[in-house]
């Protein structure tokens, strides 16, 4: 099991600590940052005021709320399994990717992915319009791995009480699909026992479509901050848990 766990941390770590996604980490050895079995970890010490460390604050919460995914159960259960993650690096995902459908009919699918699947919130889009290597980008956010970024929406939200509702999607070029929508949700509570909650909010949706006719990236923007939807993961919740949206 240890083993397992020093894998799976080892893999978050390299997906979630790279100095490339977090330039706000020291670049110096002794400035707070130490290595344990080859994963980053901050030493004690007093918190910092400095510009590049509130940086780090809002800098991702999609990796923060992995890094909790997966420490969370370890620490309420230290026999269990570490949670598989999505191997790094390059994985196919669907047989058949649909290369020769137009791109009226690529939005019809992601209309279908957000408003009947919501995958924002459950995961629950079609793999075979998206390249593997698509590029999923949001105002905490920057990851390429289609098998990534559905893994990490899998086990994030409770898809009985997250929703995402569908406002508009046309063709806005040869080459972009733009979409708005409004979502809430909560964050699983066997994951998360303080029971987070995400407020309505609207976003817009960018995707840019490759010469292979895939979906190549996939561009938020919300109408909250990153520092708010930061603060929003890490806020308690107290009472009965009802739908939001």
């Amino acid at each position: 099991t240890s083993v397992k766990l020093v894998a799976s941390l080892s893999m978050l770590a390299h997906f979630s600590m790279s100095k490339a996604q977090f330039p706000c980490l020291p670049q110096r050895a002794g400035t707070g940052w130490s290595s344990i079995a080859g994963i980053a970890t901050p030493r004690t010490q007093p918190p910092s005021t400095h510009p590049r460390s509130l940086m780090c604050a809002s800098h991702s919460r999609r990796e923060a709320l992995m890094l909790a995914t997966i420490a969370a159960p370890l620490l309420s259960h230290p026999t269990s399994q570490a949670l598989p993650l999505a191997p790094l690096g390059a994985v196919q995902v669907g047989e058949n990717k649909r290369t020769g459908i137009t791109i009226q009919e690529l939005k019809d699918i992601l209309a279908r992915d957000i408003g009947e699947g919501m995958y924002f919130v459950t995961g629950n889009l079609s793999p075979e319009v998206f390249d593997d290597n698509c590029r999923f980008i949001d105002p905490t956010n920057d990851v390429t791995g289609l098998s990534r970024y559905m893994k990490a929406l899998s086990i994030l939200f409770d898809p009985a009480l997250s929703k995402v509702v569908l406002k508009d999607i046309k063709v806005t070029s040869p080459s972009t699909i733009d979409a708005d929508w409004v979502s809430a949700g909560w964050l699983k509570k066997e994951l998360f026992p303080w029971q987070p909650k995400v407020p309505p909010f609207e976003g817009h949706t960018q995707y840019t479509i490759g010469d292979n006719g895939l979906v190549v990236q996939q561009k938020q923007t919300w109408s909250i901050s990153a520092l708010q939807a930061l603060r929003e993961t890490f806020t308690p919740t107290f009472g009965p848990r009802e739908p939001l949206l």
